[in-house]
């Protein structure tokens, strides 16, 4: 009973606030300069603002620490951000309440709801316990954390055009990306996904015929 009555308290506070928060403009959804900055670099050959803006998983617990260090990685200037979510834990257990986000001065940016918010409200919210932040330089300061970013930012479009390394990722990551916007039937994400593929030259069988040659190659 006790716990069903804090979950209302919760609910009600937290509507009220975003619903506030929403009307005053202090949560707002990414905008297109927010995504622009996630243009150029690559997920497995698929631009960050892509995966981020139309790859969103539908089921809990959704991927919040991977969507949201991706989008760390696009933002010298941002903190990434660990941290237990009240909102989380009522609805899914304790075990279940960490969530990732980033935050760039006054702001947290959501990378599930896709929102930024005024950073104190967003604190107001959802309330998050246990929080830990890193910078750039504090998570580049292992060898192999360091690799992974560099994986992620160093390649270019030339790089998916002409590497064999980069295009074998696309064999892979490509289809499936197709199919779900397909699946989605969101005009946006298939004109995106589109103009992408032609701009890395993106051709399956021409790419099965380069791997093929490089691996003759070095027989």
């Amino acid at each position: 009973m006790f716990d069903k009555l804090k979950k209302q308290l919760y609910s009600t506070k937290s509507t009220l606030l975003m619903s506030q928060g929403i009307i005053n403009k202090k949560i707002v959804p990414f905008d297109n300069k927010f995504y622009e900055r996630m243009d150029h670099n690559y997920i497995s050959g698929i631009p960050i603002s892509m995966y981020i803006k139309y790859l969103r998983p539908i089921m809990p617990p959704g991927k919040c620490h991977d969507r949201s260090l991706y989008m760390f990685f696009c933002f010298p200037e941002a903190k990434l951000c660990r941290g237990d979510h009240k909102d989380l834990a009522l609805r899914y257990g304790k075990e279940n309440a960490c969530h990732g986000w980033i935050e760039i001065d006054d702001y947290a940016y959501d990378p599930a709801l896709l929102m930024r918010f005024d950073k104190d409200l967003y604190y107001r919210i959802y309330e998050p316990t246990n929080v830990s932040k890193a910078t750039l330089s504090e998570y580049c300061s292992t060898p192999e954390s360091k690799k992974f970013y560099d994986d992620i930012t160093k390649p270019t479009i030339y790089d998916l055009q002409t590497s064999i390394e980069k295009r074998s990722d696309l064999i892979v990551s490509i289809p499936l990306v197709k199919g779900i916007a397909e699946m989605s039937g969101n005009k946006d994400f298939i004109r995106e996904l589109n103009e992408h593929l032609t701009l890395i030259n993106y051709d399956e069988q021409q790419i099965s015929k380069e791997l093929d040659l490089a691996i003759r190659k070095h027989r």
